[in-house]
C-alpha cells in the first residue's frame, strides 16, 4: 500500500488534477494497466487458466448501481488475479424466490455474496442441513486468506465467531465495518424549539408528554413525536420499550441483568409503553399516520423537519441536512423512574456475507478471489468508490497521516461501486489503523458513548441469540412462532394505540400466546444462554 509520501502527492493532483476534470495516469501494476489511482498491493495472479466465476450478489432495493463488470476495480481485480467474474445482480425483494428456485434447482452460482437487506443466506438449512454452500474453516488460512486472516489474528477477541454453526463449522467469511459502538438507536429533540419554549431535556416519562404537549401547543401544524409502529429499523415501538426498560430486541426475547430470557410482550413496561402511546395518540402528540407508515415514508418526513422528538441511527449523512438533522440534538433517553432507559447492547460482530456453494468446481480460487476483494484499496474501491473520484463518492489518502478519508464529490443517480453489498472486513483495529473516521462515524461514537457512560445500555446484548447453536430444525421451528408474536404483536399494538388500553384487552392479548409454545422457544434459548459462560 502506498503510504504517506505517496498519499501526499496523490492528494497534491486530486487537488490541482482530478477534481478539476484533469486527466491522472492511470498506475500500472505487474504488466497490468490499472484504470485508477489504486495499485492492490495485496493482490496477486490466482491462475492462468481460462477461469469463469459465477457471482450471484443481493444488493438492497434501494441501490441504484452500475453494473458490477463495468466498475474499473472489478475489471482490475479480474486483471490481476486472471479471475473472469460473471455477476447476477438480485435485489433484496427478488432474494428469497431467485435464492429458492436456485438451490431448488441446482443451478448454483460459484460464489454467493449476500449481506443486507433480505438479501441473506440460512447457513443452518443451506449448509448445515442441505450442504449446498460448504464449510470453510480449512480454507480460513493465512496462505489462502492473508488480508481475513491477519485481521482477525489482530483482535483481541475473534469477531467471526458468530459465524460458527450449530454443528462448530463456519459457512461464510464475514462482513464488518468496525465502528467502536454499543447502541444502534438513539433519541433526538428538536433544540430550536426546546429553546424557543425555554425548556429543558426530559429525563422521565412525564416530562417527555409534557414537552410533547408544549411542541403541540406552540407548533399546532408539526409533529410533536414521530415514529411509526411497525416502521422498522430505529423508528419503530421497539424503540420506545427502552424507556420503560424493555430493551430493543428483534425476537421479542432479551436477557436480563441476572442472565435470564425474558419474553417482552407480558411485560408490565411493554403494557405501561403502549398505554402511554396510545395517551400521546388520542392527545395529538404522535403522527396520526403512526399506525399504519412505513420506514421510507418516514424518513421522507424526517427529511422535511417540522418533528419534535424522534429515534434514529445518527443525523449526519442521512439525507437529513435540511431537515431534522439541522435542528436535532441527541439526549438521554427518558424513563419511568427517571434512572435510565434500558437499550439493548450492539456487540460489533461479523455478519455472514460471502458462501462457496457445493457445486463450486475451483474453491480455492474462490477463496483467494474473495481475499483480494478485501485488499485494503479494493475494498474502499468497492464499497466507497474509487480514489481520487472525479464524481460521486470515493476516498482519497489523508496528506498529514496517510489515512484514508471517504469523500463526496457529486450527487449522481447510478452509484460508481458495489456499496455496503460488497464483500468487505474491517474490525476495530484495522479500521483505527486504516482509515480517519468520517464526520458521521465519529457523531454516531460519540452518542454510544454518552449512552453507555449514563448506564442505559444493558450487559447482555440479544446478539448472543444468534450465537445459541441451535439446529436448522429448531430454528425453522423457532421462525413459525416468531412469525405469529410478530402478527399478535402488530395486530394488538395497533389496536391499544388506536382505542386504548383495559385489562380485558390486555388479558386477552396475552392469551394470544398460550398456543404458540412461548414456554419451550424461552427455555430453549436460556439453555443456550447457560451454556455461553456470560461474563
Amino acid at each position: 500500500m502506498r503510504r504517506k509520501m505517496y498519499a501526499t502527492a496523490m492528494t497534491a493532483m486530486l487537488v490541482t488534477g482530478t477534481l478539476m476534470g484533469l486527466a491522472v495516469p492511470a498506475a500500472e501494476r505487474d504488466g497490468v494497466t490499472l484504470h485508477g489511482d489504486s495499485t492492490y498491493d495485496s493482490i496477486e495472479k490466482i491462475t492462468d487458466e481460462d477461469l469463469t466465476l459465477k457471482i450471484m450478489l443481493a444488493i438492497r432495493d434501494g441501490d441504484t448501481i452500475k453494473a458490477p463488470e463495468e466498475l474499473a476495480a472489478v475489471q482490475d481485480l479480474e486483471a490481476l488475479t486472471g479471475v473472469n467474474i460473471e455477476w447476477e445482480v438480485i435485489k433484496a425483494s427478488d432474494w428469497s424466490m431467485k435464492t429458492n428456485l436456485m438451490f431448488a434447482s441446482g443451478e448454483m452460482p460459484d460464489i454467493i455474496i449476500a449481506v443486507n437487506g433480505q438479501g441473506q443466506i440460512d447457513y443452518e438449512e443451506y449448509g448445515v442441513s442441505q450442504e449446498l454452500v460448504i464449510p470453510l474453516d480449512d480454507y480460513i488460512t493465512e496462505e489462502l486468506m492473508p488480508n481475513y486472516y491477519s485481521r482477525i489474528q489482530a483482535e483481541e477477541s475473534d469477531p467471526t465467531i458468530s459465524l460458527v454453526a450449530s454443528d462448530g463449522k463456519t459457512y461464510s467469511i464475514g462482513y464488518l465495518v468496525g465502528q467502536y459502538i454499543c447502541e444502534e438507536g438513539h433519541y433526538f429533540i428538536n433544540r430550536d424549539w426546546m429553546n424557543e419554549l425555554g425548556l429543558e431535556d426530559p429525563t422521565t416519562i412525564e416530562e417527555l408528554t409534557e414537552v410533547l404537549r408544549k411542541f403541540k401547543e406552540a407548533y399546532p401544524d408539526y409533529v410533536p413525536y414521530e415514529m411509526g409502529l411497525d416502521a422498522g429499523a430505529y423508528y419503530d415501538l421497539k424503540y420506545v420499550l427502552p424507556m420503560f426498560g424493555i430493551p430493543n430486541s428483534d425476537k421479542w426475547l432479551y436477557i436480563d441483568e441476572d442472565k435470564k430470557v425474558q419474553f417482552a410482550p407480558v411485560q408490565q413496561g411493554f403494557r405501561d409503553c403502549v398505554e402511554w402511546l396510545s395517551e400521546c395518540y388520542a392527545e395529538g402528540l404522535l403522527d396520526p399516520e403512526c399506525l399504519s407508515q412505513d420506514g421510507n415514508t418516514l424518513q421522507t418526513k424526517l427529511s422535511e423537519g417540522n418533528v419534535g422528538f424522534f429515534t434514529a441511527w445518527r443525523l449526519k449523512a442521512m439525507g437529513w441536512d435540511d431537515g431534522v438533522a439541522a435542528n436535532s440534538e441527541c439526549i438521554l433517553p427518558p424513563s419511568v423512574d427517571g434512572k435510565g432507559a434500558y437499550m439493548d447492547r450492539y456487540l460489533e460482530l461479523a455478519r455472514p456475507c460471502a458462501f462457496i456453494t457445493a457445486t463450486n468446481e475451483h474453491v480455492e480460487e474462490s477463496i483467494r478471489l474473495l481475499d483480494a476483494m478485501m485488499d485494503t484499496e479494493m475494498q474502499a474501491d468497492l464499497y466507497y468508490g474509487p480514489q481520487n473520484p472525479t464524481e460521486g463518492t470515493g476516498w482519497v489518502y489523508d496528506e498529514e497521516n496517510g489515512k484514508i478519508n471517504t469523500v463526496t464529490v457529486s450527487d449522481v443517480t447510478v452509484k460508481n461501486q458495489i456499496d455496503c453489498n460488497t464483500q468487505f472486513f474491517a474490525p476495530g483495529d484495522y479500521i483505527s489503523e486504516n482509515y480517519n473516521l468520517s464526520e458521521q462515524r465519529l457523531e454516531k461514537i460519540d452518542y454510544c458513548q454518552m449512552y453507555d457512560e449514563a448506564g442505559v445500555i444493558n450487559t447482555y446484548s440479544s446478539q448472543y441469540f444468534a450465537m445459541s447453536g441451535l439446529t436448522a430444525d429448531v430454528l425453522a421451528d423457532f421462525s413459525l412462532i416468531e412469525t405469529d408474536i410478530d402478527n399478535a404483536v402488530s395486530e394488538a399494538v395497533a389496536d391499544f394505540v388506536a382505542h386504548g388500553v383495559t385489562d380485558d384487552s390486555w388479558d386477552s392479548f396475552v392469551s394470544k400466546f398460550d398456543g404458540m409454545n412461548i414456554d419451550q422457544y424461552v427455555s430453549t434459548y436460556q439453555e443456550a444462554i447457560d451454556g455461553m459462560d456470560l461474563e
